[in-house]
This record gives structure tokens, sequence and C-alpha cells, in this order.
């Protein structure tokens, strides 16, 4: 594995840097730099003494030099003091030479640390001082929050960062890991005391999933269970997540029990729901087996459950702790499957990234660049918009004509299939409304031809567009749909008329 050049942690006072620095350091056989030890064995006296005796701007003047100083060196795991990289030039400085973590931590946790060691320079007026230091902290660009994780845990999260995981920041001030390569699922069982899989875990799959990867997986976690549910669509209901409850109940399930999400969309989506209610929430772990999985409904936490009117109508927010995606299984994955999730990699491409539109891509050979190039799409759009309130609805392009073909034929046309052809019918309002033209709407039909997807269904529009006007998305009744402005750019358009909607259905 390829890692940082230099590992950079910062964060808050008592947030545990200079532990999980060691610890990290340890791990991957580097040197480790405490920034406070260095400038005390500089200074002869300790931090507080330097406060007392020469004044903080002095403690700042030896901080910057040696900020400089480590950025010019390469192969260290630095922790840094709690004001280090507030200063942007310095916090540059440090970005350039590595990869900088910031821990975060809850106000409860720092207030009993900081109780064990009130004779911190700054203790005193602590609270005020992370008011002032949050928005600097919010801007670095790995966030984990150290708040019900062990400082093993901690590390083990860092050095997946830096080995090349994926990553996404959520609103709590932390993040997850997302790993993507093949032979994850084996290395899950290797690193169970890592990953926090240790304890009790509960895996919930379907019956496809179960006996390829499920009983296997099971088998291999030190206090695993499985837990299989109907395999479709049409049992992502209440129904299946009242059975599962009754199963985790039998089990012994509690707060501390993790749950593992084996399977494609409807078990991610189902078991995540799951995870976000029993007992008010345990932690949740995403192990996507299909490609649109992988690089969809597994990454931003959106979880639920349909009912009879319209999907995902019952639902929730819950970040998983991590997304492990090996892309060895899609090995096993039917060609309808990898149709199915080639259809959302091209939302994505069309939405965000065009360079996920060449075919030379679009094969198994390539399936881990593949997938990592769609997932940072979601990744990024996700960050700046967690809970749907803004770009993030860019996302479901093609969904709301491709969710009323599902509702409007009980779930008869699978799930990529209709998007493929509700990315077709907006790309056809797209051009009706003047955004695109006639020639990247031909371009779209002979990817989705070549890719063999579906691009028309023969349904009446009248059913279409009522089973459309029940989506989630609209507001009031007042229709929302996405349409490309141009490609690589998509945009909400509210309020169209009904006949306009019609006249591409």
């Amino acid at each position: 594995m390829k890692f940082a050049t230099n590992i950079i942690i910062t964060g808050f006072m008592g947030v545990g840097k200079t532990t999980v620095g060691q610890l990290l350091a340890s791990k991957l056989n580097r040197e480790f730099v405490d920034m406070d030890a260095v400038i005390e064995a500089r200074a002869q006296m300790t931090i507080p003494q330097i406060f007392a005796r020469r004044g903080e701007d002095v403690f700042r003047a030896h901080e910057r030099r040696l900020v400089y100083e480590l950025a010019l060196r390469s192969g260290l795991v630095i922790a840094t003091g709690g004001g280090a990289l507030i200063d942007d030039a310095m916090r540059d400085a440090m970005a350039q030479s590595g990869m900088v973590v910031c821990l975060n931590a809850s106000k409860a946790d720092i207030r009993e640390r900081l109780a064990e060691n009130a004779n911190r320079p700054l203790a005193a007026g602590w609270e005020r001082l992370f008011e002032a230091r949050r928005s600097a902290y919010a801007g670095m660009p790995y966030q984990i929050m150290t708040t019900g994780k062990t400082p093993e845990e901690i590390a083990d999260e860092i050095a997946a960062l830096a080995s090349g995981a994926l990553y996404v920041n959520t609103p709590d001030g932390g993040g997850y890991p997302i790993h993507v390569g093949g032979g994850l699922l084996s290395w899950v069982a290797d690193k169970a005391d890592l990953l926090a899989l240790a304890g009790h875990v509960v895996v919930v799959t379907n019956e496809t999933v179960a006996p390829l990867y499920g009983e296997t997986l099971v088998q291999t976690l030190p206090k695993a269970h499985l837990l299989v549910a109907r395999d479709g669509e049409a049992y992502k209901n209440l129904d299946t997540a009242r059975e599962i409850y009754d199963e985790l109940l039998a089990l012994g399930a509690d707060r501390s029990t993790t749950l593992i999400a084996l399977g494609g969309g409807v078990v991610g989506d189902m078991a995540g729901y799951v995870a976000a209610t029993y007992m008010r929430g345990i932690p949740l772990f995403q192990i996507p087996t299909t490609l649109l999985s992988m690089v969809d409904s597994s990454v931003g936490g959106k979880v639920g459950v349909d009912l009879p009117q319209g999907k995902n109508l019952i639902g929730a927010f819950k970040q998983p702790r991590r997304v492990i995606i090996d892309t060895d299984v899609l090995n096993s994955l039917p060609p309808l499957q990898w149709r199915c999730g080639m259809a959302e990699v091209i939302k994505h491409g069309l939405i965000a990234r065009p360079a996920l539109l060449d075919p030379d891509l679009w094969n198994l050979q390539n399936a881990e660049s593949l997938v990592r190039q769609a997932v940072q799409v979601k990744i990024d759009v996700v960050e700046i918009d967690p809970y749907e309130r803004g770009i993030r609805a860019h996302l479901n392009l093609g969904h709301t004509f491709g969710h009323a073909i599902e509702k409007a034929t009980e779930y008869a046309i699978p799930h990529g299939e209709a998007v493929a052809i509700g990315i077709v019918k907006a790309a056809r309002l797209s051009r009706n409304l003047g955004f695109i033209d006639d020639g990247l709407v031909e371009r779209i039909l002979k990817m989705m031809w070549r890719l063999e997807l579906p691009t028309d269904i023969a349904l009446d529009p009248e059913r279409w567009y009522a089973a459309m006007a029940t989506d989630k998305k609209w507001k009031a009744g007042t229709s929302r749909l996405v349409v490309l402005k141009r490609l690589g750019e998509a945009a909400v358009i509210e309020g169209l008329p009904k006949e306009e909607i019609c006249a591409v259905l």
C-alpha cells in the first residue's frame, strides 16, 4: 500500500492526539513526533512554564518554527498542539507535506479529560477557545469523532485513510472511511479486533447473498449471527423490518451490537433503517455486494423502507461506521445487476464526472477505478448537502421517473433499469426546456443501448404521472424534477405543468 508522506494529527486539547499518534506510528513503523514534547526539550521547560515565564507569543514562535521544519521532512506521524494549525499559513505548510487529520470530541468528553489535567495553560477558558477554533478545525480535510471509539480504533481509521481509503466527513464533526479494493471480505475477518467487530455482530443479508458471502463472513467473525431476509424490493417494508427487530431481540442484541448490512441497495436501506431505530440506534457497517449499491446507496447515510404509496417514504439518516467495498464480489454479479449498477454510474457521469462515460471503464477489469470515481461523486455531493436540502437532489436525476415505473409495475422492473429509462426521460425533458441539445440526448441513448439498458417502457402516461406525483421530493403537490443544464451539471426545476412532463412520458 502507498501511504501519505507525513500524517499530521491535530485537534483541540484533550482529544487524544498524542496517544493516537504513538499507536499509529507503531502500527506503521514510522517515527513519531510530538510537537509539544519537542518544544519542551528545546526550551528546557514545560509548556506551562513557557506560558508562565515567557508568554504565549514565545510559545507560538517555537511552534511556528517547528511546523515549517517538520513540513520539510517525510515519513513522520506528527501530533500537533491544539492551536498549531489554526493559522492558515501553518496549516497550508503542513497540508503540503502530507495528510492532515483533525480529531474531534464531544464537549462532555473534553470537559472530563481536562478535569484530569487542569494544568494545561489554556484549560481555564477552554470552552471559549473551543468555539473560537471550531471553524478552523472544521475546514480541515479529514475529521474523526473520537467519542465512543478506542485509541486503537481511531489509529486504524487514520491508517486506512493514509493507505488510500476514501472518506466522508459528516455533520457531527466526524466521518467514516470507505475501503475499496479486492479481497476486503477476508480482510474484515482478519481485522475484526481493529474494526470493532470482535463483539456481538449481526449480519443482515438476503437469500441470494447469504450462501455466497454471508455464511462465511459470520463463521469468520468471533461473535456473529446471520439474519436472512427475503430478496427483492417488494420485501423492503415495515413488515420485514419488524421481523428483523424481533430476531434482534431474540438474539439479545443491545446498543453495543454492530449491525452489518451485507447485500444490495434493498438490504442496505432496510438494515440501515433498522440500525437507525433499534434501541434508538446501533452501530452500522455497510458492505454492499452490487455495483448499484456500491456507487450509490451505501454512501451518504440515507436509509429507509417503502410504503405501498411510494419508495422510501419511511426513513432516516444513519451514517455507517465504515463502508467496505470488496470489488471481487462483482465477479459473481449477474449481468442484469451489473447493467443496473451502470445506470447509476452513467448518472454520476452526467451530473458531475464525465470521465465515467468512457466505455473503456465499463468492465470488471477496471472495477476498482470505476467504483472509486463514482463513489467520489457521491462523497462530494453528500459532504456539501448531507440532509438533501440542496444539491444532493441532483443525485436523483431520472429517479422520480424511475421510482414511478417501479411503483406502477409493482417492482417488476429492476431499479437500475427503471432509472435508465428515467435518465432518458429527464434528458428529453432537459432538451425540451432548452438546456441541452439533441446530440447529448442521442449520446445518452447510445450509452444505454451499449449497456443493454432499456430506454422506454409501454406505460400509460396518466398512470405514470400519477405515480410520480406521490414522490417524496415533490412539495405540496408541486413537481420537482432534476434536469441536465449541460453535461456535468444538473439542476432542480419546480412547478412544471403536467403537460410538459407528460410530453416525454
